[in-house]
C-alpha cells in the first residue's frame, strides 16, 4: 500500500486515487491493531521504520510547510534570521530562487519556534529534505516506543499507531513536524508519571519550542508536575527563546497566522455567521467611538478599529472559550494522560484551522485509550484535501459532513460511555 503511495504521481491531482489507498491502509491499520496485539516491539518498530522508509523518496505535494522549513533552514545557514525577513523580502531575492518560488505565503515571516528552526537549519538540506523527512519518521517511531506496554493486548495501540497511514504519510510523505513535538509531549507525560518532574519539564519545554500546540496542555501538567515541572520548562524555553532573538523576536509572523488562517473547521464558520447575525462587532464598534468621543479621542484608539470584525471577534470567543475548557480539564481531569489528551483536543475542535497532520497530536492518545470519535477523524480528515484538488469532486459542506457528522455521534456516545463510569484506558498506558 505505502509502495502504491510512493508511485503515485501528483496526488493533489489524483486525490481521489490518493485516498482510495489511504482507505485501504486505514482499513489494515484497524486489522493489525487487532491481529499484532500481544507483538513483541522490535517487530512493531521495524514495520513502522519499515513503512516510513517507503515514503521518505516522494514529494511532498498536498502542503507546502516543507518548502518553508527547508527555506527558513537555508535562510538560516546564510546568517540571516527567518524571524527578522520573511521569503519575499528583496535582500533574499538572490538566495535560492527556486525554493523561494515554492514557499507558500512568502510575505509572512516564519511561525515556527526556535528548536523547529534548529531541526530545518540542521536536517534541512536537499531538494526534497529527505533529511528533514527522515527525523520526523524517526520521532513518529519513538511515538510507537512510548505507546508500546507488556501484557496481554498492550501492543494494541502501538500497532494501530505504527500501521495508521496518517502518521506515515504526514511525516515521511508530506514532511510535517507535527511528530518530533507529539514525541516529546509523550515523553513529557512519561518521564512525569515515573516521577521525574525535571525531565518532564525540560520533554515538555522541547515541546512547546517545536510547535505550540503542546502549550494546550501546560495548565494540565504543571498541575502535576509542580515547581519542579514547570521551574525546568521556563528555564529551558526562555534560555532557548533568548537565544534565537538576536536578530528579531522569535515570534515571526505567529501574529498573521492567528489572525488570518482558518481551514476545514465548523465551529469557526458557525461563530463567524452569528457575529454576522447579530451585528455585535458593529454595536460594540458603536459604544466604543461613542466612549471614544466623550475622552478626548485617545491616540491609541486609532489601532483598534481595524478589529471590528466578525471573525476576530470569533476568533476571540473562541479564545475564551478554550482558556475556559484548559482551566476546566486541568481542575477537573485527575489523569495526566487523558488531561493532555482532553487539553488538545479542545483546541484543535476550537481552533479556526484543522489539517489533517494536526491529529497527530491526539492520534496516540486516541489509539492508547481506544477512543472511537478522534479515531474516526483521523481516518477521515484527509478527505479534506478533496478541496485542494482543481476540479473538486465533492463540495465544502460535503466534505464536512464527511468528517464531523459521524465524528460528532461517536463523541456523544462517547461522552454516555464516560458517564457511566468507562475507564479512561487501559491499565499501564503511559498516556
Amino acid at each position: 500500500m505505502f509502495l502504491a503511495l510512493l508511485l503515485l504521481p501528483d496526488a493533489r491531482s489524483r486525490t481521489g486515487l490518493y485516498l482510495l489507498v489511504f482507505s485501504a491502509g486505514s482499513l489494515l491499520s484497524l486489522v493489525a491493531a487487532r491481529s499484532l496485539s500481544a507483538s513483541r516491539l522490535g517487530f512493531l518498530l521495524i514495520c513502522a521504520a519499515g513503512f516510513r522508509a517507503t515514503l521518505l523518496p516522494r514529494p511532498a505535494d498536498l502542503s507546502d510547510d516543507l518548502h518553508r522549513y527547508l527555506w527558513d533552514g537555508r535562510v538560516a545557514r546564510s546568517g540571516v534570521s527567518p524571524y527578522a525577513r520573511a521569503p519575499a523580502d528583496p535582500a533574499l531575492a538572490s538566495l535560492d530562487p527556486a525554493l523561494r518560488a515554492r514557499v507558500a505565503h512568502p510575505e509572512i515571516r516564519t511561525v515556527y519556534p526556535p528548536v523547529a528552526q534548529a531541526a530545518f537549519r540542521v536536517f534541512g538540506h536537499g531538494e526534497r529534505g529527505i533529511a528533514l523527512k527522515a527525523l520526523f519518521a524517526a520521532a513518529d517511531v519513538a511515538i510507537v516506543a512510548l505507546l508500546w506496554r507488556p501484557g496481554p493486548g498492550g501492543a494494541f495501540a502501538a500497532a494501530l499507531y505504527a500501521f495508521h497511514p496518517l502518521p506515515v504519510t504526514e511525516t515521511a510523505g508530506q514532511g510535517h513536524i507535527d511528530s518530533l513535538g507529539a514525541a516529546l509531549l509523550l515523553a513529557s507525560l512519561s518521564h512525569l508519571a515515573r516521577g521525574g518532574r525535571l525531565a518532564a519539564g525540560l520533554a515538555f519545554g522541547a515541546s512547546v519550542l517545536t510547535k505550540y500546540v503542546s502549550l494546550a496542555a501546560l495548565p494540565a501538567l504543571v498541575r502535576r508536575g509542580r515547581a519542579p515541572f514547570a521551574a525546568a520548562a521556563a528555564v529551558l524555553c526562555g534560555a532557548v527563546w533568548w537565544s534565537a532573538a538576536g536578530q528579531a523576536s522569535p515570534t515571526g509572523g505567529f501574529s498573521e497566522f492567528a489572525l488570518r488562517w482558518d481551514s476545514n473547521s465548523i465551529l469557526y464558520p458557525a461563530v463567524v455567521a452569528a457575529m454576522d447575525a447579530s451585528e455585535f462587532p458593529r454595536r460594540v464598534k458603536r459604544a466604543f467611538i461613542g466612549w471614544k468621543e466623550r475622552h478626548g479621542h485617545p491616540p491609541w484608539t486609532q489601532r483598534v478599529f481595524p478589529y471590528f470584525y466578525s471573525a476576530f471577534f470569533a476568533r476571540v470567543a473562541l479564545a475564551l472559550l478554550l482558556a475556559g475548557t484548559l482551566a476546566w480539564i486541568a481542575v477537573r481531569v485527575r489523569d495526566a494522560g487523558a488531561a493532555a489528551f482532553a487539553s488538545l483536543a479542545a483546541l484543535l475542535l476550537l481552533s479556526p484551522t484543522l489539517h489533517p497532520w494536526y491529529l497527530l497530536w491526539v492520534l496516540p492518545f486516541a489509539a492508547a485509550r481506544r477512543e472511537p470519535a478522534f479515531l474516526y477523524l483521523s481516518y477521515a480528515a484527509p478527505v479534506s484535501y478533496l478541496l485542494l484538488s482543481p476540479a473538486p469532486a465533492l463540495s465544502r459542506g460535503a466534505v464536512l459532513a464527511i468528517q464531523y457528522a459521524p465524528f460528532v455521534l461517536l463523541l456523544g456516545a462517547g461522552a454516555l460511555r464516560s458517564a457511566r463510569g468507562r475507564p479512561d484506558a487501559p491499565p499501564g498506558s503511559p498516556v
